[in-house]
């Protein structure tokens, strides 16, 4: 068997620290708050899992290297809402906002099922 010539291992995120947790009644109303900054050319990607939508800013791994490195990752903000399906699109009115599904990621999946609880408990 030949050898490796690097090796490769899978080191996951141990935490996940969100700095503000913005909440939403409902997809809409994420798209409504999110259309001025795309009528700005701001980039918005919004993602699904576990029935929640959302959108997040994480910090740049650069400006915390040392947290990242023990695998933690740093969100400034993340603004959510509950979508109970997944659809590939959120509209409001005529803006539609492309939607990716994250649900395979085990990181996501972790993330969403916090923002649920948030959702939830109100």
């Amino acid at each position: 068997m030949k050898q490796p010539l690097v090796e490769i291992t899978h080191d996951p995120l141990k935490r996940i620290i969100v700095r503000e947790i913005v909440k939403y009644e409902s997809a809409q109303q994420l798209v409504n708050a999110f259309t001025v900054l795309m009528k700005m050319g701001q980039p918005i990607l919004l993602t699904w899992s576990d029935g929640v939508v959302f959108a997040s800013q994480p910090v740049p791994p650069a400006e915390l290297p040392e947290e990242y490195v023990k695998g933690e990752l740093y969100i400034a903000s993340v603004s959510c809402a509950p979508m109970p399906e997944f659809n590939h699109n959120a509209r409001s009115g005529n803006v539609e906002m492309p939607v990716l599904d994250v649900s395979r990621s085990p990181s996501s999946q972790e993330l969403a099922r916090f923002l649920k609880s948030k959702l939830d408990s109100e």
